[in-house]
């Protein structure tokens, strides 16, 4: 363990707990990457192994949908958790505003922790304030595709994502996107996609709306290191901003696991009970 590393997690079982960073739609990798940490377990004498994703299993890589079947039936058969990003976040907002018909055939709709349009706007760049509801849905939606949304609606069998009338999400992948929740937590460990403002974690319950959005929108969007362990009882998980490697802050208790996977680097896992990576190659090696 390096001198930048938090202290192992240790646990009464005899599961391997994984926690994998950001897919953006790179199916192969996450394939292979299991692959390893199961022979990783296996050789460390486990039993099993448990995968957590961080979220943003879609957008910019090929096949997004394989990603998201690939998580539903792993979270259905136990061997997965999922946590929800800001890029499924993205997605469904985008399906909400031009193809609702899609949720409603799927028989669901956005959770609570969804952003509406008059709230959206305290949140949006400063230029989009200025657009009316119709304009700024369109907005949203455009700035989604530009983002890596094309490549999702792609592998789901759109000739032209564009064309919005050519989106199809089967409805279980809807149904299981508009579950996910924003965090995991066990005793020893508590997993978010980004990187919570200070006191974010009890602010999302706020019954105050605008302090509820601003503390999930740091949740799925925040960046900034900070300056004290964001729990100070559990070593704090988080993807969202690529590292060259995993990079562990003992100090603050915290590891960082998205190694960019989409963008030429690797996909890692961080494995918690014996503070160790495994790592498979990505989109480009």
């Amino acid at each position: 363990m390096t001198d930048d590393a938090p202290r192992p997690h240790t646990a009464n079982s005899q599961t391997l707990h994984a926690i994998v960073g950001d897919v953006h739609g790179e199916l192969d990798s996450l394939l292979s990457l299991e692959e390893r940490v199961h022979s990783f377990a296996e050789q460390h004498g486990f039993a099993a192994t448990h995968f957590v994703l961080v979220g943003d299993l879609v957008d910019r890589g090929p096949n997004s949908a394989g990603v998201v079947e690939h998580a539903r039936k792993g979270v259905a058969a136990g061997t997965h958790s999922v946590i929800l990003g800001n890029h499924e976040e993205a997605m469904l907002a985008a399906i909400d505003a031009h193809a609702p018909e899609l949720l409603i055939e799927a028989g669901t709709a956005l959770p609570p922790i969804f952003q509406s349009y008059e709230v959206s706007q305290n949140y949006a760049r400063s230029s989009s304030r200025l657009f009316p509801p119709e304009v700024f849905g369109i907005y949203r939606v455009l700035d989604w595709l530009a983002q890596g949304g094309y490549a999702t609606m792609k592998s789901y069998g759109s000739s032209e994502p564009t064309d919005l009338t050519s989106w199809h999400v089967p409805p279980e992948h809807l149904r299981f996107l508009c579950s996910l929740p924003l965090l995991w937590k066990s005793d020893d460990l508590i997993v978010t996609h980004a990187i919570p403002d200070p006191g974010a974690l009890e602010s999302q319950y706020s019954t105050d709306a605008d302090i509820r959005r601003a503390a999930i929108t740091s949740i799925l969007w925040g960046r900034r290191v900070p300056q004290s362990p964001v729990d100070p009882s559990r070593i704090h998980v988080s993807g969202h901003s690529p590292q060259k490697a995993v990079r562990r802050r003992r100090r603050l208790k915290m590891v960082q696991v998205d190694t960019g996977a989409t963008y030429g680097g690797r996909l890692s896992a961080w494995c918690a009970e014996l503070d160790r990576v495994v790592s498979a190659l990505g989109a480009h090696e």
